[in-house]
């Protein structure tokens, strides 16, 4: 069985893509991931200006965007500074804007604000994007989202029944190449399943390290080519999970964080 932690080229970065936070991520309910506190709004927003972390700006709420970064948080003058972008053009539009809808991220969090009065400074020895702090951000920071890559030394299988044309199951097993609370990546066998867009896939079950059992319906989400760092290509399927329990998912869970912890700790 094909081991799914070898190296995957990542996949170009799609720049058309947009970032802005939906109403799908915070299940329809965005004051959930509000942040409302100034104090907590300002230790966001020079998080971000001390990491140099860099900002995707939404021009109103078109597609165009801006590449930038915070170069300033000014409390005492409620400002905050946003460097220039390289495209001139988009500069000059930016200025007339009525807000910047802005996306950037503090490790696995999702972050998203509204820069309004925008106005071109000064700023040392150049312009910056001059605009109000934000009474509020968006804080985006859901523990089933974030993706696990399977460790290498403790890897995991999926098994698969599949029904067979004469009423009996065979059971497949898979490689996990990563893992939410959401779904999984599986590393398709080369011979013996061939999975279908949208195909469910009942009662599929995970043997975790920790000692317990995921059972759930995997559902196909997508179906892909890897180039891996080796030369290599390998089938890759994206599986959501259906109708799993809450006491399963927190499971789950506890899993993704009891490896992470330990990865961070340096102990993988």
């Amino acid at each position: 069985m094909e081991n799914p932690t070898e190296n995957e080229a990542p996949p170009p970065e799609d720049a058309s893509r947009d970032l802005r936070i939906t109403p799908q991520e915070v299940d329809g309910n965005f004051r959930k991931f509000e942040v409302t506190s100034r104090d907590d709004v300002l230790a966001v927003l020079r998080g971000l200006l001390r990491n140099g972390t860099p900002i995707t700006a939404y021009l109103d709420d078109s597609q165009d965007f801006l590449l930038t970064a915070l170069l300033s948080v000014d409390e005492e003058s409620n400002k905050l500074a946003l460097a220039l972008d390289s495209n001139k053009n988009l500069n000059r539009r930016a200025q007339l804007c009525s807000k910047l809808v802005c996306l950037s991220a503090q490790g696995r969090i999702k972050i998203q604000f509204i820069l309004e009065r925008i106005s071109l400074a000064r700023l040392g020895e150049g312009n910056a994007f001059l605009g109000d702090i934000p009474a509020t951000l968006i804080r985006l920071q859901r523990r089933d989202y974030y993706r696990l890559t399977v460790p290498k030394g403790s890897p995991l299988t999926c098994i698969i029944p599949i029904q067979q044309a004469d009423g009996s199951t065979l059971n497949h097993e898979a490689s996990i190449v990563n893992i939410s609370g959401r779904g999984l990546t599986l590393a398709v066998p080369p011979e013996g399943i061939d999975f279908t867009l949208n195909q469910e896939l009942p009662k599929c079950s995970i043997e975790l390290p920790t000692g317990d059992k995921i059972v759930a319906t995997l559902q196909v989400r997508s179906i892909y080519v890897a180039n891996l760092r080796s030369g290599r290509t390998s089938k890759r399927s994206g599986c959501q999970f259906l109708k799993m329990p809450g006491p399963v998912q927190h499971q789950l869970l506890r899993y993704i964080l009891k490896v992470e912890s330990e990865r961070l700790a340096g102990k993988l």
